[in-house]
């Protein structure tokens, strides 16, 4: 597990050019992106589910067929490196990004509550993974290349 966070660390290290690349889904293989999946399945206890209680914790069944397919937690994951690249840049991530992203899954693809969950976690996952960058300011360039990819469009 500790070998897969450093591939993902190294991989959102470098947002500005990792946008583009996640975007034409060729910088993660379905390796990596069942990693980041199944980081998500083992955290999903942290999650509240129904009635603001915690998840149940993921079934045996469900680490073997996860409720989000490796192609739709792909799309969530570059959402979530274009999250952390937004609010690097100060802008409207979650207005812009997660909420209508969320909002897609729930009422065009009729997720269910705990497939929301994973997505938010996926999403999160993402977001926040460590970025030595970050001490690194927002160029102008970088703002603009975030900026037009920073809305959600399904």
């Amino acid at each position: 597990m500790r070998k897969s966070f450093l591939i993902i660390a190294l991989l959102v290290a470098h947002i500005p050019v990792l946008t583009t690349r996640i975007e034409a889904q060729g910088a993660l293989n379905e390796e990596q992106v069942r990693r980041v999946l199944m980081l998500a399945l083992d955290n999903i206890t942290k999650a509240p589910c129904a009635n603001a209680q915690p998840c149940a914790a993921a079934t045996a069944d469900e680490r073997a067929n996860p409720p989000l397919t490796l192609a739709e937690a792909r799309v969530i994951i570059t959402r979530g490196v274009l999250s952390a690249a937004g609010e690097h840049c100060g802008l409207d991530w979650q207005g812009r990004n997660f909420l209508p992203m969320m909002e897609y899954w729930r009422n065009q693809m009729k997720k269910t509550e705990r497939q929301l969950v994973l997505a938010g976690l996926v999403h999160g996952i993402m977001q926040s993974m460590p970025n030595p960058d970050a001490q690194t300011k927002c160029s102008e360039q970088m703002r603009e290349n975030v900026d037009r990819r920073l809305s959600f469009q399904p």
